[in-house]
């Protein structure tokens, strides 16, 4: 699979929340739409955080997969809504965006920052994969369910 990252323009943003919809929406087996924030946000909130924040989108086989937003702030480059196309996930595109943003930092940040669900077991091991290190637990956080925060010092 032929795996394609840049930085997204204004005409991918729709497809790009689609992906990111279908993405979480695999997590309302555990949880209510309404307590995971990337289901909820609309096409008006994304062109609000385009405007500050690095949207970079994915690719493979020249079709749109995914999307993975950062910004830095302090030193810290802070990760946000990894969404990959549900047929496309476990082919390496989510461990590619993630590894192209460290890269784009790297000097820039000292270390990487992101929240995820504590429900979600392969979320877990994906990102303890890939170096990252449990900073905290957040309870009763976004939604009002458990996040853990993870980081890794790049």
């Amino acid at each position: 699979m032929k795996i394609e990252i840049r930085d997204a323009v204004d005409e991918d943003l729709e497809v790009l929340l689609s992906i990111q919809k279908s993405a979480f929406t695999e997590y309302t087996d555990h949880l209510r739409p309404e307590q995971i924030p990337p289901l909820n946000e609309t096409f008006d909130d994304m062109k609000k955080d385009f405007q500050y924040k690095s949207i970079m989108a994915s690719f493979a086989n020249n079709s749109p997969a995914g999307s993975i937003r950062y910004h830095l702030k302090g030193g810290v480059c802070i990760i946000e809504r990894l969404s990959v196309k549900p047929g496309f996930q476990r082919n390496g595109i989510g461990r590619s965006m993630v590894s192209h943003v460290e890269t784009i930092v790297t000097g820039k940040a000292h270390k990487i920052y992101l929240e995820t669900g504590l429900l979600e077991k392969n979320l877990l091991l994906f990102y303890s994969s890939m170096g990252f290190s449990a900073e905290a637990v957040l309870r009763r956080h976004y939604g009002g369910f458990d996040w853990i925060a993870f980081s890794k010092f790049i």
